[in-house]
């Protein structure tokens, strides 16, 4: 009879450790209308213009899209980048009847890209949610000098050298990593930056030298450019 009894404390407590109810994932019915995101690409250069820029290319993103329909998974809107592409600085001592100044002259060519993206996000449900993103805009290639106090780093001069622009285009592959916060998310992608034959100015790091001014080693070249990009970055959705 005791065994009986002991049998039936035990199995008690068991059920007591069994939970009674399970809460299953949360339901999405209603998909937020906006969606910001902000990235940081990593940009490989791709045959022709590898030629003359490094594999080195880093550059950031930013896009506010507004979902098309009521509920479904198309989203438009507006984006913009941009990403470094050469740059040399030297260091010199700059006489003037006030006395020397030290300072710091760095040139550089950048790439501003805006314009329009359009994309596929559905909503699996799920931890991982993937989705593609088109797009289509403006790339403008900028070159200038830069003159900085080394002593006070205050911006003395800013001189553009060159400016150009050309029509640029891209395709990512996406991935949302949903946490437990679902309107904000982990954003990975993979995918390619473009533009047709356009005109920019480049460092050309074998004849760079320790004299003179950073942008009397860079080279005009014309060329369409590719990009292999991966960027990492949140989207929030609102």
């Amino acid at each position: 009879m005791m065994r009986k009894y002991v049998w039936i404390i035990v199995s008690l407590f068991i059920l007591e450790l069994i939970p009674s109810a399970c809460s299953a994932q949360y339901v999405i019915k209603v998909l937020p209308r906006w969606m910001f995101s902000t990235h940081l690409d990593y940009m490989l250069p791709q045959s022709p213009v590898d030629r003359f820029l490094d594999a080195d290319d880093w550059g950031y993103r930013f896009e506010f899209q507004y979902r098309l329909q009521y509920n479904k998974p198309f989203l438009a809107g507006l984006y913009l980048s941009e990403a470094g592409l050469s740059k040399y600085e030297l260091n010199y001592i700059l006489y003037d009847p006030d006395g020397a100044i030290s300072v710091r002259e760095k040139a550089n060519t950048r790439r501003l890209e805006f314009g329009l993206t359009a994309g596929f996000y559905p909503e699996i449900n799920w931890l991982l949610q993937p989705y593609v993103q088109g797009r289509v805009g403006m790339a403008v290639y900028q070159s200038s000098s830069i003159l900085t106090d080394d002593d006070s780093d205050e911006n003395i001069e800013r001189i553009s050298e060159m400016t150009s622009s050309v029509l640029a285009y891209g395709m990512d592959f996406g991935i949302h990593i949903v946490p437990n916060i679902w309107y904000l998310r982990g954003d990975v992608r993979v995918g390619f930056v473009a533009n047709p034959s356009g005109t920019f100015l480049s460092l050309n790091e074998e004849n760079a030298g320790s004299t003179g001014h950073p942008i009397e080693y860079f080279e005009q070249h014309t060329s369409s450019a590719n990009w292999l990009k991966f960027s990492v970055g949140l989207s929030y959705l609102f």
